[in-house]
C-alpha cells in the first residue's frame, strides 16, 4: 500500500482474561494467562472488522526477566532433533569455525561502495532513493550488480579460508513486488540460486537466509527498508505482507537441492525505539511483543511447510536471556547476536561466555569485525583480533560470520589504516590475517 493512499485507524479493545495454564518441561514451569484481544486496521470511512488473537502473559519459576504478553500457538507436533530431521542443521549441536556475510550485494548499501554509489546517485541515501532518482535505470543497474559483485569465485576465496557457512542479507523485494514500495523486484533470487547451489553442491557449505528488511521498515536504516521508515510496527497490513514474504522464502527453500543446508532469519536488527538502538533498550516491550508475535507466526508457518527448517531470531541487542522465556524446547531457534568488539568494555572472551545467556537456546554471531584500539592497527593486532574472536564465537557459542566478504571503503578509519583493512574478508584473506581456523589453539585459556 502506497504511503499516503489510505488513512487508517487502529483500535485496542478490552482485554479479557479467560485461563490460566501451567506446563513444565524439564523441571522449567510456565504460567500462562491466556486473553482475548481484539485488533483491527481499516480505511477511516469503513466500519472497523474486528480479529481476534489469543496472547498470554507469561511468568517463570526460573529467575530471569517476565516477558510481556505475547501471541503463541502451541501445535501437536513432533519437535525437530537430530533424529526426525537429519539432513538439516541441528543449532544445539551444530558449530561453525568459520563463517561470512555477503553484504552488500542483494542489499544494497552504499557503505559497501561509495565511490559507485555516489556516481550513479549522489542525492540517495538508499535503495529506495536511488531507484526513485535512477527511475527506469534503477533495474538494469542493479541487475548488472546482482551479476558480478558476488561470484562463484568469491565463494572459492571464501572455502580456502575454511568457510563453513554464509549468511546472505536480502530485502523483501528479492520475494514480492508491495504496491508503493521503490525497493527494486527482479531477479535477485535467480542470482541466489546460482550461488547457494554451487556453494552447498561444491563445499557443503551452509546458508542463512537473513531478511534485512521487511514492508514498511524495521528501524529506520537504509538497510531496514529506507532511512526513517519505521511502520513495520503495529500495522496489520505490513504484517501480513512479511507473512507472504515468508511464505515465498519457504518455499523458495523447500525448492532447493539441498534445503537441509538452509537457515532463516526472518527479521534483523528490528527496533521500535532507535534512541536506544544498539543496546538492551533496542525494542520498547511493546516492541518486544509485537516481535515476538511475528516470530511465533513465522514458526506456525514453517511447521506447516517445512517443519525441519530451523529459525534465527535476530536479538536486536537485547541477548538471549530476553528471548528463550518465548521459546519452548519444540520452537527449532537459535539466536543471532552481533557484537562490534570496539564497543566491548571487556575481553572478547568474556563477552562472547556471557552472550550465551541462560543457554537455554543456541546463540550464533551473525555479525562482527575488526573495529580496533587506535593506538595498535599493525597487522599483528588485527590478526590477533580477527583468531580471538572466532575462537571466541566457536568455543563459547556456535560460531560467527564476518561482516563482510567485500567492502571497497577507502576513508581511513582509525589511523593510517582503511576501513577495508577492517571489514573486507577478501582482503583479510589476501593480507593473511585471515588463516584457516586453528583447531589446537586456545586463545581464551587465560581469559
Amino acid at each position: 500500500m502506497s504511503p499516503g493512499k489510505m488513512t487508517t485507524i487502529r483500535a485496542l479493545l478490552g482485554l479479557m482474561a479467560f485461563q490460566t495454564i501451567a506446563a513444565c518441561d524439564s523441571g522449567h514451569c510456565t504460567t500462562r494467562t491466556v486473553t482475548s484481544v481484539m485488533t483491527f486496521e481499516v480505511p477511516i470511512s469503513e466500519e472497523p472488522t474486528p480479529t481476534v488473537t489469543t496472547t498470554t502473559t507469561t511468568t517463570s519459576s526460573d529467575s530471569g526477566p517476565t516477558p510481556p504478553a505475547v501471541c503463541i500457538t502451541q501445535p501437536a507436533v513432533t519437535c525437530p532433533s537430530a533424529e526426525s530431521c537429519p539432513e538439516w542443521t541441528d543449532w544445539k549441536t551444530y558449530k561453525a569455525k568459520n563463517g561470512v556475510n555477503l553484504g552488500g550485494w542483494l542489499v544494497m548499501e552504499q557503505d559497501f561502495y561509495p565511490s559507485w554509489w555516489h556516481n550513479l546517485a549522489p542525492d540517495a541515501e538508499d535503495e529506495w532513493t536511488m531507484c526513485k532518482s535512477l527511475g527506469d535505470q534503477c533495474g538494469p543497474t542493479l541487475e548488472d550488480h546482482y551479476a558480478s559483485y558476488i561470484t562463484k569465485e568469491d565463494i572459492d576465496k571464501a572455502n580456502s579460508a575454511g568457510v563453513e557457512i554464509l549468511r546472505i542479507p536480502l530485502t523483501y523485494a528479492a520475494f514480492l513486488d508491495i504496491p508503493g514500495s521503490e525497493l527494486y523486484h527482479g531477479n535477485q533470487l535467480s542470482y541466489l540460486r546460482e550461488i547457494t547451489e554451487y556453494a552447498i553442491s561444491t563445499y557443503n557449505m551452509r546458508i542463512i537466509l537473513d531478511m534485512h528488511s521487511l514492508p514498511g521498515g524495521v528501524n529506520g536504516l537504509a538497510a531496514g527498508e529506507a532511512t526513517d521508515h519505521t511502520s513495520w510496527f503495529f500495522n496489520n497490513t505490513n504484517l501480513n505482507y512479511s507473512y507472504e514474504v515468508v511464505d515465498a522464502a519457504i518455499d523458495w527453500i523447500a525448492g532447493a537441492s539441498k534445503p537441509g543446508a538452509f537457515t532463516f532469519t526472518p527479521v534483523n536488527e528490528a527496533s521500535d525505539n532507535f534512541a536506544g538502538f544498539g543496546s538492551g533498550e533496542t525494542l520498547s516491550t511493546a516492541g518486544t511483543t509485537w516481535v515476538v508475535q511475528y516470530t511465533r507466526g513465522v514458526l506456525d508457518r514453517v511447521r506447516q511447510k517445512l517443519p525441519c527448517l530451523p529459525i534465527m531470531a535476530q536479538d536486536s541487542f537485547m541477548g538471549e536471556r530476553h528471548w528463550s522465556p518465548y521459546f519452548g524446547q519444540c520452537d527449532n531457534v537459535v539466536i543471532d547476536t552481533h557484537i562490534y568488539a570496539q564497543s566491548n568494555d571487556s575481553t572478547i572472551c568474556s563477552r562472547a561466555e556471557r552472550a550465551a545467556g541462560d543457554g537455554k537456546l543456541p546463540v550464533f554471531i551473525g555479525e562482527w569485525d575488526l573495529e580496533m584500539d587506535p593506538d595498535d592497527v599493525s597487522f599483528e593486532a588485527r590478526k590477533e583480533n580477527f583468531d580471538i574472536q572466532r575462537f571466541a564465537w566457536f568455543k563459547y557459542l556456535h560460531g560467527g560470520a564476518f561482516w563482510s566478504i567485500k567492502y571497497h571503503v577507502p576513508t581511513v578509519m582509525v589511523g593510517d589504516a582503511p576501513q577495508t583493512d577492517y571489514l573486507n574478508y577478501e582482503a583479510l584473506l589476501e593480507e593473511g590475517v585471515v588463516t584457516p581456523f586453528n583447531e589446537t589453539a586456545d586463545y581464551c585459556k587465560d581469559d
